[in-house]
Parts: structure tokens; C-alpha cells; sequence
């Protein structure tokens, strides 16, 4: 398994039934803040970022979090927030999200799920 959080292991479904709907086609990610470890879920596709796991309802557009992060004030990197191209110091490994609030966003189960989607849209 990997070990940082990959996009497909995102719990979509279960973002949509707590709120978190923006347009329908929400492009999900994890990402954190290198110097606090402020763990946050962002739509690249809005580009928003939501902030509160009990309250996906809450969110900022994600400039203002890359100028300051909401647990420290420091900038992010000005680097992509998430995907392999993401520096490690951004993305979110599987033990630094179970110990977070955020632990309900992203399963294995759900990532072996959407493996098994993805292959079979592609035809393997």
C-alpha cells in the first residue's frame, strides 16, 4: 500500500452526504501544511479548501490558505498541493490522517473500490 493518501482513496459519497457538494464535478485531494502538519481537504476543481472535518460546509478559497495556513500563518509552498508531482513535506501519509479529525475522508476500502473502477473503465 502506499504510503501517502492517494486522491482515488477519497470517500466522495460520503463528502457529498455531509455537505461538501460544490458543482458536481469536485476533484478531491488531501494536503498539509508542512510546518504545523494542519491537515486540509481541498476541491481543485473549485479550488476551495474545506477546514473543519465536522463541518464541511466550512471553506476558503484556496489562495488564502496558500498564503496562510489556518493552524500556523505560514505560507504553503508555492508547489502543487497534492497529486506525485506534490512535494512529500505537502502530502498526507495514511498514519498522519488517522490521526486526524479528517480519518473519515479517505478508506482503504474505498481506494480498493475505486481501483477496481478505475480498471475497469480503462479495460483491464
Amino acid at each position: 500500500m502506499d504510503l501517502f493518501v492517494p486522491d482515488y482513496a477519497i470517500d466522495t459519497e460520503e463528502i457529498y452526504s455531509r455537505g461538501g457538494r460544490n458543482f458536481g464535478d469536485e476533484s478531491f485531494a488531501l494536503f498539509k501544511c508542512p510546518g504545523c502538519w494542519q491537515v486540509y481537504l481541498i476541491d481543485e476543481s473549485a479550488d476551495v479548501v474545506y477546514l473543519d472535518p465536522k463541518d464541511v460546509t466550512s471553506r476558503l478559497p484556496a489562495e488564502r490558505v496558500r498564503r496562510e495556513c489556518v493552524g500556523c500563518g505560514a505560507a504553503l509552498p508555492d508547489e502543487p498541493l497534492s497529486g506525485s508531482s506534490a512535494p512529500d513535506e505537502v502530502r498526507v501519509t495514511w498514519d498522519q490522517l488517522r490521526a486526524t479529525r479528517w480519518a473519515w475522508v479517505a478508506t482503504v476500502e474505498v481506494m480498493l473500490r475505486n481501483q477496481k473502477r478505475m480498471k475497469r473503465e480503462a479495460g483491464l
